[in-house]
């Protein structure tokens, strides 16, 4: 029980914090076809997206990491592959979930795990008598609650009568109908009351905001996004022009604009986390927190890809020849070996061609040291080459 508590402690102050990551495997099943699987495992990835302060892996880069790893598809069917994907992923969490159709009922299981440690933080289970349709409207968004939060009790999702009023920024009041509730968000709220009275959120300097009616998706949790009573909007500022095809895009992703090319500053907007992005220019420093009424200096770095490209070849070259040049004056010192030895085992006093094999053997000693400088010299600049090579490689895989 102890530990039990322990974890769920853990876990739940790391719920509070900001910008979680989290990658998700492919879903394992029983009785489902592989193509359905599928669509339950983006709905899932959908659902994680939806949650504030957490940022799910993208699908083909999780895809990548595992295929140079050695493995063929992500996805997992024992613990001991799971944690050691959970540690190659290097992101906070990892989620790793099975569905099983019994009789007309689907079973899921869900194990996140610490990938920093591998261990499973928390397991939950989820079974409902629902269709898929039903289990992907639904199931998916209750079991991605689940998993991720234990601030939702446990009888929200098995219960069928209580829903639970989730809003950002927390803490806001509930008054049903001339009634405010003890207490604040998040918190439950019988359905039956949700249907019949007039429900709105308050909280001081937000917009009172109204809720008329249950999810279309009936799902158990409730999700309000309060708004500021007064616009909240911030300015941006850079140090230099910038270039063609920048885009600043929401932490959500929802929101993306192209900036002018050579503006300086980007006024009116709206506060939040945002990112700079191109598919032209690869981007350093590029993201940022805008807040109200405040001016936010930014210093990107912009690399056009293309120079990247070139530049990356260009240190291939030289790195290469540097190292022709190596294997060449090691292979000529070889021979200046080999030849000096073959004329010292024919030399003679009694020959009358010894004093010119004498002066061959000198002149052969002679460009020894020659050919073992060359070898030396460019050993400082390949590995110069080579650093610069991979760090232009690191800036491509940035994109």
């Amino acid at each position: 029980m102890r530990n039990f508590l322990f974890i769920l402690t853990i876990l739940s102050a790391q719920l509070f914090a900001d910008d979680h990551s989290i990658a998700v495997l492919d879903f394992t099943g029983e009785g489902i076809h592989v193509s359905e699987l599928k669509t339950l495992s983006e709905q899932f990835r959908i659902e994680l997206l939806k949650q504030d302060s957490l940022r799910v892996m993208d699908y083909n880069d999780m895809a990548l990491v595992l295929s140079n790893a050695g493995y063929e598809k992500p996805e997992c069917t024992t613990m001991e592959c799971a944690v050691i994907i959970s540690m190659l992923l290097e992101r906070e969490w990892m989620a790793k979930i099975h569905i099983a159709k019994i009789g007309e009922v689907y079973v899921s299981e869900g194990r996140l795990f610490d990938s920093n440690s591998g261990r499973v933080i928390n397991v939950v289970n989820y079974d409902h008598e629902l269709s898929m349709e039903g289990l992907i409207s639904r199931g998916m968004h209750n079991l991605a609650e689940m998993l991720m939060s234990t601030r939702i009790p446990m009888d929200i999702h098995t219960g069928k009568n209580l829903v639970y009023i989730k809003t950002k920024p927390k803490g806001a009041m509930v008054r049903v109908g001339r009634d405010t509730l003890n207490g604040v968000t998040p918190m439950p709220l019988d359905r039956v009351v949700f249907e019949s009275r007039p429900i709105i959120l308050l909280k001081t300097g937000f917009e009172p905001y109204r809720l008329k009616y249950l999810p279309e998706d009936d799902s158990d949790v409730i999700f309000v996004e309060l708004q500021h009573s007064v616009l909240q909007i911030g300015t941006l500022v850079f140090p230099n022009p910038v270039p063609e095809d920048i885009a600043i895009v929401s932490e959500d992703g929802e929101d993306r604009f192209l900036i002018d090319e050579g503006a300086l500053e980007v006024k009116q907007l709206t506060a939040g986390k945002y990112t700079l992005e191109s598919k032209e220019f690869i981007i350093n420093d590029g993201d940022f927190r805008i807040r109200h009424r405040r001016t936010t200096h930014v210093s990107p770095v912009f690399h056009r890809v293309l120079d990247v490209e070139k530049d990356r070849d260009r240190y291939k070259l030289k790195r290469n020849l540097l190292i022709g040049t190596i294997i060449l004056s090691v292979g000529t010192r070889g021979y200046l070996q080999f030849k000096s030895g073959q004329l010292y085992n024919d030399y003679s006093s009694e020959n009358p061609e010894s004093d010119i094999r004498h002066k061959k053997i000198e002149q052969l000693d002679q460009m020894k040291p020659i050919m073992d400088g060359i070898s030396l010299l460019p050993v400082f600049p390949i590995i110069y080459y080579h650093a610069k090579y991979l760090k232009m490689n690191r800036r491509l895989e940035q994109r």
